[in-house]
């Protein structure tokens, strides 16, 4: 049995990944293909566009068998802890015998070689990291500059790459560039039996915000995706000078998501508002008035010195992504800002960190939905999975340990949190059209149901 595991967000599904599904199936052969996917919210520290079950099913209708969810421990965590996780809980599941993954670069022996280098962590290399870091560097610049510096000329023990510096920082600023490079160095280090596969991105760049209508924006990203429906009137989060209509806004997604995809997106949006960071401002802003130094210093990723420079800025907070702005500074990326804001809402801790890689990052393996058709897969799952399969979260309490019930917990956390928000934003969670139809969504995350397509 060939199975194939994908890593993604699905935030929200687009052609992008439906190509991506479709080569997994034609050219890798796959007979069944797994998506381990984020939960409800994504690695950039921001919630999810849709809920997971939602973004479970566009990826079901578009080819995938199963969708297991990432915890949102590793779904909101450093591109290196994200991508270790994803490794992690494929091999968790005793039948994933290959990954594909996309990236700007189509040169997987050049990114292994990278790679390769993070993962051991030669001794020249550690050294110039550390001096980089301490000269005031983001971690990303000063990865670059010890890279650049380990592989230039006769500094790196395996010579020097076959590209120039320019071309090598470019391909360390390029995002998919760098998760690809970190599943890799999670399956070095792991001494995987797993087999990358590697597949160049087409289309837009990852951060560009507009959609065109001809072929040459396909496949769009999912950044510019999201800055069109925000930018339309429904979504609610954008200047309205921005907002198109309705039929404008859905004239210009067809173009960049399938089309089952988009009709999912579209009965959503019937139904909930879309939700964005600052649509849980006045949670963050009571948690930092409410919380010590130290309290904001054990949140995940944080520092004794990013919580005082916190403390020292609340005086000016007006919302998440205005206070996340005003904390940016050369040592620390807007990211990793908006990851410590988020974990401080879900109250993430360095003490949780720890009990998750006590715990080899997986403790088990919670299916989002999957196919009638792959029936076959999950009997083999069943056979061969390493940690507990839950479908219920009320299964967990029999399951797992306490110290998996403590990962368990924040995903329980963190779900109920965001249909709670999704609801305040909507006002009422469902159109009367919709009640009538018994369309019912859950009232908590213990009454989610898996989604199941024939």
């Amino acid at each position: 049995m060939n199975v194939i595991g994908i890593i993604a967000e699905y935030n929200p599904f687009h052609n992008g990944h439906a190509y991506q599904i479709a080569h997994v199936r034609k050219n890798l052969h796959a007979d069944y293909i797994v998506v381990a996917t984020s939960g409800d919210y994504v690695q950039r520290g921001e919630p999810a566009l849709l809920d997971k079950y939602t973004r479970a099913r566009m990826a079901l209708s578009s080819g995938a068998d199963v969708v297991l969810e990432l915890p949102v421990l590793w779904s909101t965590a450093s591109a290196e802890l994200f991508a270790d996780a994803g490794i992690s809980l494929f091999e968790k599941t005793g039948c994933v015998n290959g990954i594909c993954f996309g990236a700007e670069s189509g040169d997987l022996a050049l990114l292994r070689r990278i790679a390769d280098v993070l993962a051991d962590e030669p001794a020249d290399l550690k050294a110039s990291l550390k001096y980089n870091l301490k000269s005031g560097s983001t971690f990303p610049k000063a990865r670059e500059a010890a890279l650049l510096s380990y592989f230039s000329g006769s500094a790196g023990q395996d010579g020097a790459l076959p590209v120039s510096a320019e071309a090598l920082s470019s391909l360390l600023a390029s995002p998919n560039n760098i998760l690809a490079l970190e599943y890799l160095k999670a399956l070095r280090r792991r001494a995987s039996s797993i087999t990358p596969y590697l597949l160049k991105r087409e289309g837009a760049a990852y951060h560009e915000t507009s959609i065109l209508s001809g072929a040459s924006a396909i496949p769009a990203s999912a950044s510019a995706i999201r800055h069109t429906l925000f930018a339309d009137a429904a979504g609610a989060c954008g200047n309205s000078a921005d907002r198109a209509s309705e039929d404008s806004a859905d004239g210009i997604l067809r173009h960049a998501m399938p089309q089952e995809a988009l009709a999912i997106l579209q009965d959503y949006r019937a139904d909930f508002p879309l939700l964005c960071a600052d649509d849980f401002s006045s949670i963050l802003g009571y948690l930092l008035l409410s919380s010590s130094a130290t309290q904001l210093a054990r949140t995940a990723d944080s520092s004794p010195e990013f919580a005082n420079r916190m403390q020292n800025q609340l005086p000016y907070y007006t919302s998440f992504s205005s206070f996340a702005s005003r904390l940016k500074s050369k040592e620390m990326t807007l990211t990793r800002i908006n990851r410590i804001l988020l974990h401080s809402i879900l109250g993430i801790t360095s003490s949780d960190y720890a009990c998750g890689n006590a715990l080899d990052k997986i403790p088990y393996l919670r299916i989002l939905g999957f196919r009638k058709s792959a029936a076959p897969l999950l009997a083999a799952l069943k056979a061969s999975a390493a940690v507990p399969l839950i479908t219920r979260s009320s299964q967990a309490l029999k399951l797992l340990s306490p110290d998996a019930m403590r990962v368990f917990e924040h995903d329980v956390f963190a779900g109920n949190l965001y249909l709670q928000m999704r609801n305040q934003k909507g006002g009422t969670p469902l159109r009367a059209a919709r009640m009538q139809e018994h369309d019912v969504p859950p009232a908590s995350e213990y009454q989610r149901q898996i989604i199941i397509l024939p």
